[in-house]
């Protein structure tokens, strides 16, 4: 059995404190020392480049495995960080958020997943707060299949929606906040924060099943830096 077929999950004998005993590969999930979410503080201020989007396409299909929904996006649509160029690979969610901004928990967070040449990972996180509700999550909450489907989109939510109008960020060293937990992902997490409606998280966590987020993860030695323009 590969560790792609280990059940995991949120709650219970297969939520997050016991990833790391469900299967070898998922050791990292306790082992890891740089590991995501985290809670982002005690930030240092950087004069790197900012990000720059390069977004337009729309959703192709959407999926739902029970754990989060997906939408998938044709190639064309690319972040550049540093000087380096990442393709967009996909949007799923977390409902309550992953990441903690001073102490601040959320209600929502997307990931927008992107991957360079050499199939390196770098993750934009778009925080949520309770508030009117968010065009960019009722997009995706439209497009949502039931668990275990999949269905393809005409149109679905266009990329750009995502951009948001100041592109100051938060830049840190962290992993997948999934099992197996892999370390070495860049995280960029939006300092601007949306707002969504209790209604739209009510049915994101609907969708599947209940809430669907990894607590935060200790920082460690790391060094959060804070890019603004």
């Amino acid at each position: 059995m590969t560790h792609d077929n280990i059940a995991w999950g949120y709650s219970g004998s297969i939520g997050p404190e016991h990833w790391a005993g469900l299967c070898h590969e998922y050791r990292t999930c306790g082992e890891g020392t740089e590991q995501s979410p985290v809670n982002i503080t005690g930030y240092a201020p950087s004069h790197a480049r900012p990000i720059a989007f390069s977004y337009g396409g729309a959703a192709t299909a959407s999926r739902n495995n029970g754990r989060t929904v997906y939408l998938d996006y044709g190639p064309g649509n690319t972040i550049d960080v540093g000087g380096r160029s990442y393709q967009l690979q996909g949007i799923h969610y977390h409902s309550p958020a992953e990441h903690m901004l001073d102490g601040e928990s959320f209600v929502a967070e997307l990931h927008l997943v992107h991957q360079d040449a050499g199939g390196n990972l770098a993750v934009v996180g778009l925080l949520f707060r309770s508030g009117g509700p968010s065009p960019i999550i009722q997009g995706l909450i439209d497009a949502a299949p039931d668990i275990g489907a999949t269905i393809d989109l005409g149109h679905g939510l266009a990329v750009s929606a995502c951009v948001p109008g100041v592109l100051d960020y938060y830049s840190y060293d962290g992993s997948l906040t999934t099992p197996p937990c892999t370390e070495g992902i860049r995280w960029i997490v939006m300092q601007s924060v949306g707002t969504v409606s209790q209604a739209q998280v009510d049915r994101l966590q609907e969708l599947v099943g209940g809430p669907n987020n990894r607590p935060v993860q200790p920082i460690g030695g790391r060094q959060i830096y804070a890019v603004s323009r």
